[in-house]
């Protein structure tokens, strides 16, 4: 299982609780019919150092393997459904791969 990690940053001209509602709901509609999508995760930042380089959000989807993400997201009609989507409430995104380890287990 792999994991596709996102670090996602509101437009400007939006409000952190505009963005918020927005990627947690209709984005998360569209993510949510992926193909081969496995889990779905949002990490809300509440404080980030060095505060200049704050992102909004971090988000998290797995897939069984980064081939799989990959033909996932570049799937017709959501590719065309992201893409419009992004536009509308994403100024900024990086995101990549990784592997988990885990050492010791969250609570839930």
């Amino acid at each position: 299982m792999i994991k596709r990690v996102s670090l996602v940053r509101r437009k400007p001209e939006l409000s952190r609780d505009e963005f918020l509602a927005h990627w947690m709901g209709p984005h998360a509609d569209i993510v949510r019919r992926l193909p081969g999508l496995r889990g779905l995760r949002f990490g809300v930042v509440e404080r980030w150092t060095p505060e200049e380089a704050s992102w909004d959000g971090v988000g998290e989807l797995w897939f069984d393997s980064a081939e799989d993400a990959e033909r996932a997201f570049s799937t017709e009609p959501y590719l065309s459904m992201l893409v419009e989507d992004r536009a509308k409430f994403l100024g900024e995104a990086q995101w990549c791969f990784v592997e988990e380890h885990t050492a010791v287990a969250p609570p839930f």
